[in-house]
């Protein structure tokens, strides 16, 4: 399941999980961006207050590049060459929109540029088929953990045995387990395995909650509780996550 947009034949193409088909493209670049941000560093992020009605991925980060280029300061032109002469090259041939030649170029060069603008214009033309693109699931993964370690300073957050532990002061206060698929409230059913798979963590290991943790869509907008008479202090919960 791959997420993100590519060039293939000269053409900008969006690939969306199946998960998030049957949202409309704004959403779905919406989605991508929310989780992207949470996986990149400060200079790359996007702002999200971007309307994304009427742009692509793709030109949503070339407008992320361009923004960035448009300073007051005319010694930022002048002297961008002579600060780093391969974030020059790639920042022109970006604006001429010579792709071919930028792809050859970051092919070529494993290292990669100082200037931010230019370091973004690296990572998407180095890529395979140029463009970013990411497992669905590993940044899912990614976006759930990392907002996590954010909303929580104080504690240690980490990944262990395929799931996220939060814990503070050696005491495992919850452990997370990411589900990317579906999920229907009313159709608990078809999350048994996962929830046996829950049961059994809580059974072997020092977990007091466990929570399982789906994406959110219209058929699951608030958590559900399982209860286990053999574990009876114990919680496992079904949570839908915003992205």
């Amino acid at each position: 399941m791959l997420f993100g947009f590519e060039r293939i034949n000269g053409e900008w193409i969006e690939r969306v999980p199946a998960l998030f088909s049957a949202f409309p493209p704004k959403e779905q670049r919406e989605f991508f961006i929310n989780q992207y941000n949470y996986c990149v560093n400060k200079k790359e992020r996007i702002d999200i207050k971007n309307n994304f009605c009427f742009f692509t991925l793709f030109e949503i980060f070339q407008n992320k590049i361009f923004s960035g280029l448009r300073v007051k300061n005319r010694l930022y032109k002048n002297n961008l060459k002579t600060f780093d002469a391969y974030s020059a090259v790639l920042i022109s041939l970006f604006i001429k929109g010579d792709f071919d030649k930028l792809r050859a170029i970051t092919k070529a060069n494993a290292f990669l540029p100082k200037i931010s603008q230019a370091m973004l214009i690296f990572r998407i033309f180095s890529s395979e088929n140029c463009g970013i693109m990411f497992n669905a699931k590993s940044l899912f993964s990614e976006f759930v953990s990392e907002k996590i370690a954010r909303k929580n300073p104080d504690k240690n957050v980490y990944f262990k045995d395929d799931l996220i532990v939060v814990e503070k002061n050696s005491e495992c206060l919850l452990g997370i387990m990411l589900c990317f698929k579906k999920f229907d409230k009313d159709k608990i059913h078809l999350a048994k395995n996962e929830i046996d798979e829950a049961w059994r963590k809580i059974a072997k290991g020092n977990i007091k909650s466990l929570y399982i943790v789906f994406p959110r869509n219209n058929a699951f907008k608030r958590h559900v509780e399982v209860k286990n008479p053999c574990f009876a202090d114990h919680l496992v919960k079904l949570v839908p996550y915003t992205i």
